[in-house]
């Protein structure tokens, strides 16, 4: 899970005449330019994906991604690259540029203002071509993953039984969003919005018993937080809560071995008496230091 703010969505394809539960599967444009981008460019990660498109950009300004790759790359547990928010503006360089022009630079990123040019310069030099040539193929793939995915969720509803076994319900959509460029990049992008729900972004090109961990384990992230406020101190301690329920509701999982100490210990707690997931959190406090 990594999580930023984000004030602004951009139209999103979501399935129509589906009886969909609180996790919807959905894909939207302008996110899946941005980082269409970032994979041409071998911003942060190198792909099949990038590697098919590589051609669609001028070496310059390949180039001129790759200098910023550190503030453009979001690695959990590493780094949040202090630019990676421009992906926001994807769509909509031309507002982005105006608004720096007019107030002489983004708040808080005045210093930044150079780089903050040329990167919406590149978003906005690409995004015509990207729309006519490039996102209809694109988006018949991501809605056919979509619309697959979407409707074998909706026959587990593990939402509910997440739910349940958890002790805590959400009022809440847990929008998953498919990106389609990046395979062997970060995923677990989770943020939310002024319309009171949820955006987690995922790769498009996994199958269906991958991404129902992956969305399964998020969503529990989203109940969890509803009580445990969330602390990159307590990471690892936090992310192993939510894969013990994971597994609880689905079998081992093998995502995340690196907390195996933590999910054995909430399992073993578990065997000796029933426990709040708050209360389990708590109970796990010693491990940090071992």
């Amino acid at each position: 899970m990594i999580q930023y703010n984000r004030q602004e969505t951009s139209r999103i394809g979501i399935l129509k005449g589906m009886n969909m539960g609180k996790i919807q599967c959905v894909y939207d444009k302008d996110n899946n330019f941005f980082f269409h981008l970032m994979s041409v460019a071998k911003v942060g990660y190198d792909n099949a994906y990038g590697e098919k498109y590589r051609y669609s950009m001028a070496p310059e300004d390949t180039a001129t991604l790759k200098k910023y790759e550190k503030e453009l790359t979001m690695k959990g547990g590493e780094y949040n690259g202090k630019l990676f928010w421009t992906g926001m503006y994807a769509g909509s360089a031309e507002e982005a540029i105006r608004k720096i022009r007019s107030a002489g630079g983004f708040p808080g990123f005045e210093s930044d203002t150079g780089a903050l040019l040329e990167i919406f310069g590149i978003f906005l030099k690409y995004h015509d071509d990207y729309c006519e040539k490039i996102w209809p193929s694109e988006e018949l793939r991501l809605a056919k993953a979509a619309q697959e995915w979407q409707s074998k969720f909706d026959e587990e509803r593990l939402e509910e039984k997440a739910e349940k076994l958890v002790g805590i319900d959400s009022e809440r959509i847990f929008f998953a969003s498919l990106i389609g460029s990046i395979e062997h990049g970060v995923e677990a992008i989770l943020y939310e919005t002024e319309d009171g729900n949820i955006y987690d972004l995922f790769s498009a090109d996994r199958d269906y018993n991958s991404a129902r961990v992956m969305f399964l384990h998020e969503y529990i992230i989203t109940l969890l937080e509803k009580r445990i406020p969330f602390s990159i101190e307590a990471y690892n301690r936090f992310e192993g809560l939510a894969e013990y329920y994971t597994e609880e509701l689905i079998g081992k999982t093998y995502n995340f071995t690196y907390q195996d100490k933590y999910i054995e210990f909430y399992r073993l707690k578990m065997s000796e008496k029933s426990y709040t997931s708050e209360e389990l959190f708590e109970l796990a406090r010693d491990l940090e230091t071992t």
